[in-house]
Order: C-alpha cells, then sequence, then structure tokens
C-alpha cells in the first residue's frame, strides 16, 4: 500500500488510449493492468474475510495453522505484497526522473513505513481496548486513519478548507484514541525500556498486516534503492532475503561464528552485532518481515522493471515473455525450497512465498494481455475503485461490519454468514466484497483519497 494509493484508473479515458498504457504512456501514468490485479486482489481479500464456517475449507485459512499446504484465503496477502514490490520501481523512477535524490526517496519510503506500521499495530489492537470497547474503539480508529491520510485538494477554497479541518480531526483522533487505549494487564517486554509485568496499552505482536506490510515494503525499497533496475542483482538479493530466512529459521547468523578461530580478532564487533540482532529480534521477525515477505516484495519489483526504467521492456511480447519465464522460475524455485521449510503462511515458508509470487504473477501477466494487449478494460469497473483506493476499501469492510454490529442489525444484514449452506455464505460474501468496492468508488467521487 505505496504509491498505488494516491490516484485512480481514468474510467473515462477511451479503450483505444489505455490500449498502449504502460507501453509508450509517460512515466506518470499508471499501468491499468496493475491497479486492476490490485482491485482485484482487494475483493478477494474482503470475500475471505467475510466468508461464514459454512464455506468450503479450502476457502478459509489453512487448518490446522501449522499445516503444510495453502488454500485460497492464503494466497491473498501475498498477492498483494508482490503488487506493492511492483509500484516500488515505478514510483521510485518517476521520483528519480524529476531530480528527487535517493535519500529524499528513502526519507519517503520511511514516512510510509511509519504510516503502515501505526495502522498496523492500530488495526492488531484494536479488540483489546476497554475504555471504548470492542468495536467502538477500533471503528473510531479506522476512520481516523482514513481522514488523517486523506489527501488535501491543491486547490484553494472552501473545499480544500473542509479537507483540511477532516484531516486534522483524524490527526487529533488518533492522538486521543492513542492516549486513552487501555487492554487487558499482562506481561510483555517494551522496546528500550525491556519485561513490563502488567503493561496495558499498545503491543507491537506480529504488526498486523499493514504492520508486516510496512517492514516488507521498507526491507525491499531499499534494495531497490541500492540496486535500480540491475534485474541479475534484484534476483540475487532476493535469494538472499531468502537465505536470511532459512538461517534465522535454523538458530541465527551466528550460531556457529565462535568454533571460527579464525575470527577471533573480530569477536568483540561479532558480539555486539549478534546482540543487535537479538534486540531487534524481540520486537520484529527478522526472518519474515525483512526475509521471505521482504522477498516477495522484491519479486514484484524484478517484475516492475520490465514497466519502468532504463531496463524496462518496450514491447508487449517481451514482457509476457519475461513474465512467463519469471512465473516458471518462481515455481521451480519454490519446488526447491520445499524441503528445508514446507509451505506454510503464517511461518511464511519460502516456498508459500515464492509459489504465491508465481500465481500473482501469472494473473498478472493474463490481465496485461487482455487489458493492455487486447484493450477489454470495460470489466475492470468491478475492482477499479478498489484498486485505486486498496486502503479505504480494506478498511471500510470492517468499519461496516462495526457500524451494523453497534446499531443491532448484525442478525438482519450478516444472516447469510450463519447460513447452513455454502452457497449463501458465498453469495453473500460476493456481494459484501461488491458493495464495499462499490462504497470506495462513491467515496473517492467524492473527492476522498488516501496517501500514505
Amino acid at each position: 500500500m505505496t504509491d498505488h494509493m494516491e490516484s485512480s484508473v481514468d474510467s473515462d479515458t477511451p479503450e483505444d488510449t489505455r490500449t498502449n498504457r504502460g507501453l509508450n504512456a509517460p512515466s506518470s501514468e499508471r499501468v491499468a493492468s496493475v491497479d486492476t490485479v490490485r482491485g482485484l486482489t482487494i475483493l478477494l481479500m474482503i470475500f475471505v474475510n467475510d466468508l461464514g464456517t459454512a464455506a468450503p475449507a479450502w476457502m478459509h485459512h489453512i487448518q490446522p495453522s501449522d499445516a503444510d499446504g495453502m488454500t485460497l484465503a492464503d494466497i491473498v496477502f501475498p498477492a498483494f505484497l508482490f503488487l506493492v514490490g511492483i509500484s516500488i520501481p515505478l514510483a521510485a523512477e518517476r521520483a528519480l526522473a524529476t531530480g528527487r535524490t535517493r535519500t529524499q526517496v528513502l526519507s519517503h519510503v520511511l514516512t510510509r513505513t511509519i504510516g503502515l506500521l501505526i495502522m498496523g499495530l492500530i488495526g492488531l489492537n484494536r479488540s483489546g481496548d476497554e475504555t471504548l470497547g470492542n468495536p467502538l474503539w477500533g471503528l473510531a480508529g479506522y476512520v481516523a486513519i482514513i481522514l488523517a491520510w486523506s489527501v488535501i485538494p491543491s486547490a484553494r477554497g472552501r473545499r480544500r478548507n473542509t479537507f483540511i479541518a477532516l484531516k486534522s480531526l483524524g490527526a487529533a483522533g488518533l492522538i486521543i484514541l492513542l492516549i486513552v487505549y487501555r487492554s487487558e494487564p499482562s506481561a510483555t517486554e517494551v522496546m528500550f525500556i525491556g519485561p513490563v509485568a502488567n503493561w496495558t496499552w499498545l503491543r507491537t505482536g506480529w504488526w498486523g498486516i499493514l504492520g508486516l506490510i510496512g517492514w516488507a515494503y521498507l526491507t525491499a525499497s531499499v534494495v531497490y534503492l541500492l540496486l535500480r533496475t540491475r534485474r541479475e542483482w534484484l534476483m540475487g538479493a532476493m535469494a538472499l532475503l531468502f537465505v536470511n530466512y532459512l538461517a534465522l529459521s535454523d538458530g541465527g547468523f551466528f550460531t556457529r561464528i565462535a568454533d571460527k578461530v579464525w575470527l577471533d580478532p573480530l569477536q568483540p564487533l561479532l558480539r555486539l552485532l549478534e546482540n543487535a540482532v537479538s534486540f531487534v529480534g524481540h520486537f520484529v521477525d527478522l526472518g519474515s518481515c525483512t526475509g521471505s515477505l521482504a522477498a516477495i516484495v522484491v519479486a514484484g519489483s524484478l517484475l516492475g522493471t520490465t514497466l519502468s526504467g532504463p531496463q524496462n521492456l518496450n514491447e508487449h511480447s517481451s514482457r509476457i515473455k519475461w513474465a512467463a519465464m519469471f512465473v516458471l522460475g518462481l515455481f521451480v524455485a519454490g519446488l526447491v525450497f520445499d524441503n528445508f521449510a514446507g509451505v506454510n503462511k503464517i511461518a511464511a515458508t519460502p516456498t508459500w512465498c515464492l509459489w504465491c509470487a508465481a500465481l500473482t504473477c501469472a494473473v498478472w501477466t493474463i490481465v496485461y494481455w487482455v487489458m493492455d494487449v487486447r484493450g477489454v478494460v470495460r470489466w475492470s469497473i468491478i475492482a477499479r475503485p478498489a484498486g485505486a483506493n486498496p486502503l479505504i476499501a480494506y478498511l471500510l469492510h470492517p468499519i461496516l461490519i462495526s457500524l451494523i454490529s453497534i446499531c443491532g442489525l448484525s442478525d438482519e444484514l450478516l444472516s447469510y454468514q450463519n447460513a447452513p449452506e455454502a452457497s449463501g455464505v458465498i453469495l453473500g460474501s460476493i456481494a459484501m466484497a461488491l458493495i464495499v468496492c462499490a462504497l470506495t468508488g462513491l467515496i473517492a467521487r467524492a473527492g476522498l483519497t488516501v496517501r500514505i
């Protein structure tokens, strides 16, 4: 959820103009197929999150959670990470082309990461508040997020002043909500403070979905800014991130350092590094957040280099052939890594990452051929609003559920979730996903968009 949050696909653009978008369009243009696949991913995310228990097991997250395998629901999150990666070269090369330095771009990346971490913590902790109670605190928090990160119109006037007031209200609301938050006292460990016996405030835990995106996005962005469009180097960096996962899953980087006598002069420095890694590891899962999950984003960036920058591929056929070979390579690499850790979402295993990246790349290739090569774009209206404003769509679903619950209408409006037959559950959740997408489009038409 990075640069792709800030604008939408222009629904009024003629088909013949959009047929070659992404091929000959200037760097400021967005690639229609990327927005569409992102929108489809958000729709699928809402659908699987909304499903009731009667839906088929292959639609829910895999059970037990440590099983060797994956389901439809397990594919959604890595698909979004892959799409975040595609956007990194598009956004970075556009920024660098306007004269911004890598340091300035990195500063922007850090700002976005902090925003995602804050949002992730709110999402992670929203059901634990005892001051306002569940779901009121979470509802207020999500509304405040949308307002606080809303885009202020550039044209002066009443509309701009209204959005400034709403943005200020959202920021103030977030501060107040964070101040009043209290949860059940429990033992935890707080960064720079250490163990606390009866901590009652926010907990980092696994940082929530948006927080995981933030850490992976930061890692992949740093990798990209260092290597830029050198695809062979990016491929090597992706492999090293998976190796990082395997190393941290098998004792860590420093397990056998003491056995290396020839490293004795460096032992003080190595111990210092070991302590630093151990300290950070208490609060961030370095194996997944800055390892395998970040590797998915780098995989997306590899595909993104075919669309932007000095090494972009200028013909549709070349892009499709490259993407097809990339899909095959990701799948084969997943087979190799399967010997080490299997397939599991919770553990963020390399094979799960690689196969989900391969599937997402394959879907994008098909949509690219349909939209950018064949020029068939009207069907994408079902996903366009969610693809243009993914954060609003993502937050709008729990906001609606919370409002329905507070109004006491769950039995009437959400009865499909408890339907005894799978068909009723599936149709109801499809309808919910489409309603959220439509509402996202109406909100965007009203001028409310979000940018991190």
